[in-house]
């Protein structure tokens, strides 16, 4: 795996102490010819944490596993944004600057090391989605600039474009394989949209239509998609692909939806997120209908992962007071899990190790004069 010398400032880790907390070890390794002095130090919030024998459900908090300082230095707001487990290993995605002009960046776990990963030159924004077919085919999209990035399980390069805007945005991709990807590119305040756009073959075609304006879809299959998009608004469509053809969903029991989030399970386990007149909400479809119940959040979720217990963890970051992950359990019961003391510290995507009660979390932790790229974990993940 190839890396960039550099990007990667600063590394935590924990000491094999058994204590009631595990005690940060901070290391500052140096890279390559051209490495980065590392930060002197990275105000993090105390997290406890349970023995690394104890049994998964008997944790009580996410542990933060990396912090990561991205070029510029000044006044970074560097995040990951997103995160995909294939196989043993787990991918990481965000942006070296989410305040100003930056650039994406991308984190590798695999056989317990991280990686940095080096992308093509020319790349801005950050990443906005990715999306995995297996270890050695991972997609993923640039927010601005127009770029398709696929992972050949060796390098990063640059899909060849369509006929979209570089300067519309993208908020999300659907792969299946090297030839059968969906890109979708919702209108935003500042940026406009570069629509949904189908790679089949080697040939990309604009969707136009009820699915011209979807901002993030989930699938069962190749065949069964569920997206959330603007049909004479923001974000209050549902839409199903099936048959061949994206159509708009109205269920009554989903009246009034503002949508911020769709995770497809199965064809009858599909779940949303999102509010009616400001009351954060979640959605259930079982194969049959739809039924509604109250999230017990300030804010609409805005990522959901299964929690390898039958469950589902809820991320709604209200960005105040203490930060933590919600989870429902297979009965509809919610738990708080914490993150960290302030939400200077969120866990903003999280993706479950495939045949474990274990997750991996993306998002953000506090450093000097901005914030850190973090990884955080639940569980014993590898």
């Amino acid at each position: 795996m190839a890396c960039a010398a550099h990007t990667l400032l600063h590394h935590i880790e924990f000491a094999p102490i058994h204590t009631e907390a595990p005690i940060p070890r901070v290391s500052f390794p140096r890279r390559r010819a051209g490495a980065v002095v590392a930060l002197a130090a990275v105000a993090l919030a105390a997290l406890a944490a349970t023995d690394a024998a104890a049994d998964v459900a008997k944790q009580k908090t996410w542990v933060l596993k990396l912090a990561t300082r991205y070029f510029p230095p000044a006044s970074s707001h560097s995040q990951y944004h997103s995160v995909l487990v294939e196989g043993r290993i787990a991918w990481f995605f965000g942006g070296s600057n989410f305040s100003g002009r930056g650039r994406p960046v991308v984190e590798q776990r695999s056989n317990g090391r991280w990686h940095t990963s080096t992308l093509p030159s020319g790349l801005r924004s950050w990443i906005s989605g990715a999306s995995g077919v297996a270890a050695n085919d991972i997609w993923a999209v640039t927010y601005l600039g127009g770029k398709v990035l696929h992972w050949n399980g060796s390098n990063w390069a640059v899909v060849p474009k369509g006929g979209w805007n570089n300067f519309a945005q993208f908020t999300g991709i659907q792969a299946f394989s090297p030839h059968n990807v969906w890109l979708f590119g919702a209108r935003g305040p500042s940026h406009k949209g570069a629509g949904t756009w189908h790679l089949s073959g080697t040939k990309w075609t604009e969707v136009r239509g009820v699915a011209g304006d979807i901002y993030r879809a989930s699938a069962v299959s190749p065949t069964d998609m569920w997206g959330i998009g603007g049909i004479r608004g923001s974000l209050n469509a549902l839409l199903r692909y099936h048959n061949g053809k994206w159509v708009h969903e109205t269920p009554v029991n989903l009246a009034g939806f503002t949508y911020s989030y769709i995770l497809a399970l199965s064809p009858t386990d599909v779940w949303v997120a999102g509010s009616v007149l400001g009351s954060p909400q979640l959605g259930h479809y079982d194969g049959h209908g739809w039924v509604a119940t109250s999230l017990p959040a300030l804010v609409p979720a805005t990522g959901m992962c299964r929690d390898g217990r039958g469950g589902l963890w809820v991320i709604a970051n209200s960005g105040t007071g203490p930060s933590f992950v919600l989870d429902r359990s297979a009965t509809g019961s919610f738990t708080s899990v914490p993150v960290a003391r302030s939400s200077t510290s969120e866990v903003m995507a999280c993706a479950m190790v495939p045949h474990t009660a274990s997750t991996w979390g993306a998002g953000k932790a506090p450093a000097p004069a901005g914030t850190a790229a973090a990884v955080y974990a639940y569980g014993k993940v590898p």
